[in-house]
């Protein structure tokens, strides 16, 4: 094909030297003489094929779709904490990189059981953290291996009060925080921040104790997070704690304001991790792989709505679709400043975690003592880390593969 293609262009040369005396009619002419050198040209390249190509051809005709399995994903039903593993399903990620995942409708306990369970339809648990402490306290085998949002929660009071318990210089008035009585749902994150942030910066733990003595009229615990917000709304506390969305949500039906997110008090604390068991990691380690890089690419999408408004929509109306939400509502709660995603286990986040959790008593019923014992063996970020890593070479150019590189290596070490 060579020595062809090599004739036909001398050829179309040689015609435009003779011609090119003519001045502009050699002009003409070549320019004619060029377009039937084109024809020849892909003549040639028609009848006669490049061996290479051919090889290319052969090759990719004969490489076999990636196939690593099924794994079986938590999907609760209308949850849109978990839009990154939404986004990689819908969008085709977890089929590209040859995983199969199988939306399953199950969360908390039983969720924790079926993963250790042999029998067990349930690979990966998407949503929670405190419930799997407790369980890993109880003996169950779990290991993160991955995340699904960071931050989230708030302080609130009613509107208008905000300002007395805030300080420029420290974020809170630590005495006015002393002072006030608090509301709060057991177990909420937002409070187990705050009080590792008073903590950290010199409140003393028998004071807080005192705070957290319902004996002593300082802090009220309720059943959910609506008994909360009128709490607040009808002073029978000064400052509550709630997940950030609710916080919004309520903001005006229970006339509220956030005094600070617990995201200023401590920057990225994570939130929901992603589980699975030990024995599952090591059975279907390609699986995991291929799962993880798929969200990696389901969490630069999403990321890229935030610059992108085309982006923006798509991703909203995935969610929406989905989830069966408004899309008012999903474009609040994924753009608006409610939740941060993150894909990265974060092995220094999830230390940082147990001990302001066991600090905060939230763990005392848990079966084992998380003071001393070492969180670290039931993380395993090895398939993240995997994946973050072949992403980042197979993309040399893409600066968001290349930042999730660096956060994992500083983050899991």
């Amino acid at each position: 094909m060579r020595k062809k293609l090599w004739s036909v262009i001398l050829t179309a040369a040689i015609a435009v030297g003779t011609l090119a005396g003519c001045g502009q009619t050699g002009t003409i002419a070549a320019t004619d003489t060029t377009q039937k050198a084109d024809t020849a040209t892909e003549a040639a390249t028609d009848t006669e094929a490049d061996p290479a190509s051919e090889a290319e051809t052969a090759d990719a005709d004969t490489t076999e779709a990636k196939d690593y399995g099924t794994l079986y994903v938590s999907f609760p039903t209308g949850n849109i904490r978990i839009a990154i593993d939404i986004l990689a399903q819908q969008r085709g990620y977890f089929k590209e990189e040859g995983v199969t995942v199988e939306e399953v409708n199950l969360g908390g306990m039983d969720a924790l059981t079926a993963i250790n369970s042999a029998d067990g339809n349930l690979d990966i648990l998407t949503t929670g953290f405190v419930a799997d402490l407790q369980a890993i306290g109880s003996g169950y085998d779990l290991t993160v291996i991955g995340g699904t949002a960071v931050e989230g929660g708030a302080i609130i009071t009613k509107k208008g009060n905000a300002d007395q318990y805030k300080d420029a210089g420290t974020i809170l008035n630590f005495d006015a925080i002393k002072s006030a009585k608090l509301g709060l749902q057991r177990n909420e994150a937002a409070w187990v921040i705050t009080r590792q942030y008073l903590l950290d910066n010199g409140v003393a733990e028998d004071e807080i104790k005192v705070i957290e003595d319902e004996a002593t009229g300082n802090i009220a615990y309720y059943a959910d997070q609506t008994a909360v917000a009128q709490a607040v709304q009808k002073d029978e506390v000064n400052l509550a704690f709630l997940p950030l969305e609710y916080a919004l949500l309520y903001a005006d039906a229970y006339d509220l304001e956030v005094v600070a997110k617990a995201g200023d008090l401590q920057e990225n604390y994570i939130c929901c991790r992603e589980v699975t068991s030990k024995a599952r990691l090591a059975d279907k380690k390609d699986a995991f792989v291929a799962y993880e890089k798929a969200r990696i690419r389901a969490f630069e999408y999403y990321k890229q709505g935030e610059t992108d408004d085309s982006v923006r929509q798509d991703v909203v109306n995935i969610v929406a679709s989905w989830s069966g939400k408004e899309t008012d509502y999903v474009d609040t709660y994924l753009y608006g400043g409610v939740t941060r995603y993150a894909t990265d286990p974060n092995t220094a986040g999830i230390v940082k975690y147990v001990e302001a959790a066991d600090n905060s008593g939230l763990l005392q019923s848990a079966g084992i003592d998380f003071a001393t014992y070492d969180i670290k063996q039931n993380v395993d970020a090895s398939a993240y880390g995997q994946a973050i890593t072949e992403l980042a070479q197979e993309n040399p150019e893409n600066a968001f593969y290349a930042s999730l590189l660096e956060q994992y290596n500083t983050d899991n070490q």
